[in-house]
């Protein structure tokens, strides 16, 4: 019994094939268009979203982004306000010498005394503090005097050693 039903076995594919699949989406595309193409058929709309609108949102953003320029204004105008500032005016460089391309010595007016810094890259150490000159000048005022009573400064650190 050959050809017959019953000793062979035919087999069925699992999948459909490619051409049943497309024959299938062909066929569901074709009732979607019929059901829209239809007189009085109802479309489902969808319900508005219950979650916040964009549009506060992006006002909001550019409301923030506009605020960034106005501050920043306002801070260089009048100032952060930082609680050093008067500490800071209390110190007053009088004079520095450069040694090298990143080193100097540098005297600094700080309270009525002269303190002799030596500046690094890496680091600002105190070599001496001296009193403030007795002579009415102030010599930040005048470079010339500057000069020479750094000269002087410089004398009385090397006989002090």
């Amino acid at each position: 019994m050959q050809g017959g039903q019953g000793g062979s076995k035919v087999r069925m594919p699992r999948r459909p094939t490619p051409v049943a699949r497309h024959a299938r989406r062909v066929a569901w595309g074709a009732t979607a268009l019929a059901a829209l193409a239809a007189p009085g058929a109802a479309l489902a709309q969808a319900p508005a979203p219950a979650g916040p609108s964009v549009l506060p949102m992006l006002l909001a953003l550019g409301l923030v982004l506009a605020l960034i320029p106005a501050l920043l204004w306002l801070l260089r105008r009048f100032g952060n306000g930082s609680p050093t500032a008067p500490a800071a005016a209390a110190l007053k460089v009088v004079t520095q010498l450069p040694l090298g391309p990143r080193e100097r010595l540098v005297v600094v007016d700080a309270g009525g005394r002269w303190i002799l810094l030596g500046v690094t890259a890496g680091a600002i150490s105190r070599v001496a503090t001296l009193p403030r000159p007795s002579g009415g000048a102030d010599a930040a005022a005048d470079a010339e005097s500057a000069v020479l009573t750094f000269r002087q400064l410089m004398r009385q650190v090397a006989a002090s050693r």
